[in-house]
């Protein structure tokens, strides 16, 4: 999936430990791609190699380039370019009036009607977002069900993409398994604070109010040097986190967010080569 150019490469290590999918190796002597088929071609290795030795190899199914950022962008052109999804951060707490703050920018988010339903539950304890590791975790567990050999064959029978998609949802719940007993941590990534966005259930428009609230807390911590996630698998367990949190019923947690200082500094801007599909009717 990806090019490692050898010339370039210092073997330092750092794309290895960035690698949120374990598809890279260091050895003594190179950088490997041991596992190609789990890389998701983010190119987060890419944006923080410091000799710009990674690129997107010509059979992957994405292509992109990783350039030096220009510096005569704007500073808005420069935060939205390097935003990246951060799944590496560093041992240290994000200061809780600057989280307050991120709430404060989230709220500049436009609204529904401008009804404001919005709430915010912030979890910043490790050992409280272990235990909500461990419940997102649980959640997937119960569907081993479906994603055993038995099943999974019958329905590969009749749709080879539905077999294939469990299969590798099988893949993914061992995993998670394996990270928690390990003390890795694959849902939330020993973030300094997991963000939980909620609405009222059935308000027609929570979700979108919700995620657009999402999308300004991440940008605002973005310039402040915080790093962010949409953490997806979390928000398919909503229900068993709105248990564990105590949230209010007739409400749901429509986005889950974590946030920390990031480990690696980005280098590089990721350019996917990808023609963007534009439809314009004048």
């Amino acid at each position: 999936m990806i090019e490692i150019n050898k010339d370039k490469c210092t073997v330092c290590g750092i794309c290895v430990d960035a690698c949120t999918t374990n598809t890279l190796q260091q050895t003594e002597t190179e950088i490997l791609q041991i596992k190609p088929e789990s890389c998701g071609l983010c190119g987060h290795c890419a944006a923080i190699c410091p000799t710009n030795a990674i690129t997107a190899s010509e059979k992957s199914r994405l292509q992109f380039v990783a350039k030096k950022i220009d510096s005569e962008n704007s500073e808005v052109e420069k935060l939205l370019l390097t935003k990246r999804s951060e799944r590496n951060f560093k041992n240290e707490q994000v200061e809780k009036k600057l989280l307050e703050k991120i709430i404060y920018f989230a709220e500049k988010a436009p609204s529904s009607s401008n009804k404001r339903q919005r709430e915010y539950v912030i979890v910043t304890d490790k050992s409280k977002i272990k235990e909500l590791e461990w419940t997102v975790i649980s959640k997937f567990n119960s569907l081993n069900f479906l994603t055993g050999s038995f099943v999974t064959g019958l329905v590969n029978f009749f749709s080879k993409k539905t077999g294939k998609m469990l299969k590798n949802l099988r893949k993914d719940v061992d995993e998670m398994n394996e990270y928690f007993e390990q003390k890795k941590y694959k849902i939330f990534r020993n973030a300094s604070a997991v963000i939980f966005y909620i609405a009222p259930t059935k308000a027609v428009q929570s979700k979108d109010d919700c995620v657009i609230a999402q999308q300004y807390s991440m940008l605002f911590a973005q310039s402040k040097s915080i790093g962010s996630c949409v953490i997806g698998y979390a928000q398919y367990a909503h229900k068993a986190l709105e248990k564990k949190l105590n949230i209010e019923k007739g409400k749901t947690i429509f986005a889950v967010s974590t946030f920390g200082f990031p480990k690696n500094k980005l280098k590089n801007e990721i350019k996917y080569k990808n023609e963007i599909k534009i439809t314009w009717l004048n």
